[in-house]
């Protein structure tokens, strides 16, 4: 570690959620990732990180693997949270999904636990702010109207067009993901949480395109639900907490092996 605090951390990335408009930083993604040079391996958040005004060679998609100087942020207190010096940046490989996510598996499979409601617990005890789980039952999926943008944002997203021209316009996406589900803990009341997956904006931002509006909400329940919800996996949630209201968890993205990739004999580590 350098006497400024910075030192160079290298990153699996499991999470990055759809942009979101900022005062400051125009726009930024909710990026997080497993790093790989700790023993153990843990959970890191990096903030700020407006993915889509990266240079091209920078910007990295789930489960590439980053090497990018950090250090402690001063600002988000939340003990996985880093701030990265985005002109460090370097994308050096990729996981792949082979084999039912084996070799994801393998890196991520120690930072599982039991449950949201565990990973809550923990968070007032302290201070955990990103957890994974395996919901006991996953009940349904539905697409919910989203807050409109406001005035003042749509500005920000005007004043990003001008100052980025080369970069397509940040679009406002009309419905929340959310998924409803039971954990597998005795104190469960049952959750209901929207999903923040960059993939998730994405899909409503490509079937538009491609379906007419009337077929668009089947079109997405499909891809959502229909597709990624089936027996064959073992459907993991991502989850990490807001940082002004620290009890408040959200959906970050979805990890999904297969059953039989869980269940087979364990093989050594990658990293």
């Amino acid at each position: 570690m350098s006497a400024s605090g910075w030192e160079r951390a290298r990153i699996l990335i499991t999470v990055k959620t759809y942009p979101e408009v900022s005062h400051k930083y125009l726009e930024t993604c909710c990026v997080a990732g497993i790093r790989l040079d700790t023993d153990p391996v843990r959970h890191i958040r990096l903030f700020p990180v407006p993915h889509r005004l990266l240079d091209e060679e920078q910007q990295f998609g789930k489960y590439s693997i980053v090497e990018v100087d950090v250090r402690r942020h001063h600002v988000d207190r939340r003990p996985e949270s880093l701030r990265p010096n985005l002109d460090t940046l370097r994308v050096v490989g990729m996981i792949s999904s082979r084999a039912g996510w084996a070799d994801r598996l393998d890196i991520i499979r120690p930072l599982i636990q039991p449950s949201l409601c565990s990973i809550k617990r923990r968070q007032e005890a302290d201070g955990t702010s990103l957890g994974l789980f395996r919901p006991a039952r996953i009940d349904s999926f539905q697409l919910a109207e989203a807050n409109p943008w406001t005035a003042e944002q749509y500005g920000i997203v005007n004043q990003t067009d001008v100052l980025h021209p080369d970069h397509r316009p940040l679009e406002w996406v009309p419905f929340e993901f959310r998924y409803r589900f039971r954990c597998d803990d005795s104190a469960c009341r049952g959750h209901d949480m929207g999903l923040r997956d960059w993939e998730a904006g994405q899909s409503w931002r490509k079937f538009r395109r491609s379906y007419p509006a009337h077929r668009l909400a089947d079109v997405l329940h499909e891809r959502w639900w229909t597709k990624m919800i089936t027996p064959e996996r073992a459907t993991h949630f991502f989850v990490g907490n807001i940082a002004a209201y620290p009890r408040t968890f959200i959906l970050l993205g979805l990890f999904n092996p297969t059953v039989a990739s869980l269940t087979a004999p364990r093989q050594d580590a990658l990293f």
